[in-house]
């Protein structure tokens, strides 16, 4: 039986093939991809595959304009959403490994049809979410499939043994009495605001680029379940110094948004990292996703909690209008 590719409007219907979904991501919910299309002025395609009534996999993607040409991203540029992509979906006992290949090829195969004959865009650009480590379905139909990675925190760990596991410094900065009081909790969409304008503020400093606006965050505070979105904020003397967004899902944390420089003394950082983990571990997460390992100076500071070097992959193709779609795609970044 072949599989089809149908697109799924009800939110509700969505969002139960996440729940046996095998990389599903917080941003894969039906709230955060109607946000998420709001904010990029793109049009959303939930797409499923179904073999009968039966769902093998979902891809939301995203269609966007520009001038006369069109590209089509999952997850859409310019909101620093790390990952979207393609996930299967199983429901009961998962097939041998051949039927299971050969059901990934055909809905990989059937979704990539759709976006051709009924999009037909200049350029496709994907990354794929933490665990959706067969490409082998893209690459076999002509997409370039780069590797990336980032770094996560087994929360199976006891306290003791995952505090161990950091560096000296991390351990130091976590577990020493500081000579300021401060506290460090959970906030609300003010905090989100103030965390996402001080991040934006650290990125002028250095002259880099940082389109995110706290509407838009605070949009998907709004629409998603309670506790998806989590601000976590540093405060001494009842001032915000640093602060950190979490998107919550699927047992994994989400380290997003946030963790600027802090303006004090304070190792506020990771203070705000090591309470992150705790809070997750205690609601039943497994995972701390630190949310990227690419940039060599990042990657430094986040290694020293003792992660897993994980990968995911950025997939793209485009057509011969080639060098009209490059410049899209560098706009549109």
């Amino acid at each position: 039986m072949s599989i089809e590719i149908r697109v799924v409007e009800d939110d509700e219907e969505w969002n139960s093939y996440l729940d046996h979904a095998a990389t599903p991501t917080p941003f894969h919910y039906a709230e955060a991809l109607d946000v998420l299309a709001s904010a990029a002025d793109a049009r959303l395609h939930r797409l499923a595959g179904f073999k009968g009534q039966e769902p093998v996999g979902v891809f939301p993607l995203f269609e966007m304009d520009r001038g006369p040409v069109t590209g089509v991203f999952s997850p859409p540029p310019d909101l620093k959403i790390p990952y979207l992509g393609p996930s299967l979906v199983v429901r009961g006992d998962a097939p041998k490994r051949r039927r299971l290949d050969r059901q990934h090829h055909d809905f990989v195969d059937e979704a990539i049809a759709h976006i051709s004959t009924r999009i037909d865009p200049a350029l496709v650009q994907i990354r794929t979410a933490p665990g959706y480590d067969d490409v082998r379905p893209f690459s076999w139909a002509s997409y370039e499939a780069d590797p990336r990675y980032t770094y996560v925190v087994d929360l199976s760990k006891s306290p003791d043994e995952l505090l161990s596991g950091f560096s000296s410094d991390a351990r130091r900065n976590i577990t020493d009495d500081h000579d300021v009081d401060y506290e460090i909790v959970e906030g609300d969409a003010d905090d989100i605001r103030q965390i996402v304008e001080q991040t934006a503020d650290r990125h002028a400093e250095q002259d880099e680029p940082f389109p995110v606006t706290a509407a838009f965050v605070i949009d998907l505070y709004e629409a998603l379940p309670e506790g998806v979105v989590r601000p976590l904020v540093c405060r001494i003397d009842g001032e915000t110094v640093a602060g950190t967004i979490c998107m919550e899902g699927w047992n994994t944390s989400i380290r997003w948004l946030g963790s600027a420089k802090p303006s004090c003394d304070l190792p506020a950082n990771d203070l705000l990292d090591w309470a992150a983990c705790q809070g997750a571990a205690e609601r039943g997460l497994t995972a701390f996703d630190l949310a990227g390992a690419n940039n060599p100076r990042l990657a430094e500071y986040k290694a020293k909690f003792a992660p897993e070097l994980v990968p995911y992959y950025r997939l793209k193709t485009s057509s011969r209008t080639m060098d009209v779609a490059v410049s899209l795609y560098n706009k549109l970044r």
